[in-house]
């Protein structure tokens, strides 16, 4: 049996790390309310790099890259990281907000999910459509899992009953099932990791060559 699992980086979780952490939440308001900010003349020239660092037109400034280049750099780093942060929100599985990893959404799916929504979650991994992903479910004894349904049927009042005969079965159930759900929306995943990359790499333009105009600096004081 063939099993399909992209690279760990351009999973759904990996995503997550990128465009939905703390610095991607904040850094996104800057494109919503900064736009009249940075590319208004009169504040551009208050709110200058230039201005801040002490540079007037008659003095070369110290740093490689010019203030309206800086700002660029600041915006559309920004912007991109929104786009990555609001693709992340449109096309996430709605399980990324509760469960981080199979092991925490399989100790989830024990605690709390109904015989019904076990049955749907099984129904959904053996349908034609579905693409294996993890061999500890797949695999038993060396030979391919039958696509028997083990856990359709119980009544609800029988959810016990059911675990202490399934709980092995179950579990790695839950696992094949959020493996699967990290791979959903391939594009978007890949364009949602791609924008954040890019966005973090235009911000951090500025901040390098502000560190090396305060390098500079100091190498030419000793």
């Amino acid at each position: 049996m063939k099993f399909y699992s992209d690279w760990k980086i351009a999973q759904w979780y990996s995503v997550e790390k990128i465009a939905n952490n703390e610095l991607a939440r904040i850094v996104g308001l800057v494109p919503l309310v900064g736009y009249l900010i940075l590319f208004n003349d009169e504040i551009a020239g208050i709110a200058s790099f230039g201005t801040i660092a002490g540079v007037d037109n008659d003095n070369v400034s110290p740093f490689i890259l010019s203030s309206l280049a800086k700002m660029r750099f600041v915006f559309f780093g920004s912007l991109f990281v929104l786009f990555a942060n609001l693709i992340y929100r449109i096309f996430r599985p709605q399980v990324l907000d509760s469960s981080k990893g199979g092991m925490e959404f399989s100790t989830r799916v024990r605690d709390s999910y109904s015989v019904y929504e076990l049955a749907s979650m099984e129904e959904q991994v053996f349908s034609e459509h579905w693409k294996p992903r993890s061999p500890f479910f797949w695999m038993v004894h060396d030979s391919i899992r039958s696509k028997k349904p083990l856990v359709s049927g119980y009544r609800p009042d029988a959810r016990a009953q059911m675990f202490s005969k399934h709980g092995d079965y179950i579990h790695f159930l839950a696992r094949e099932w959020w493996a699967g759900m990290m791979h959903t929306s391939r594009g978007a995943r890949l364009a949602s990791m791609l924008l954040g990359i890019t966005g973090y790499i235009l911000l951090a333009f500025p901040t390098f060559d502000i560190s090396q105009a305060v390098l500079r600096d100091i190498l030419t004081s000793l």
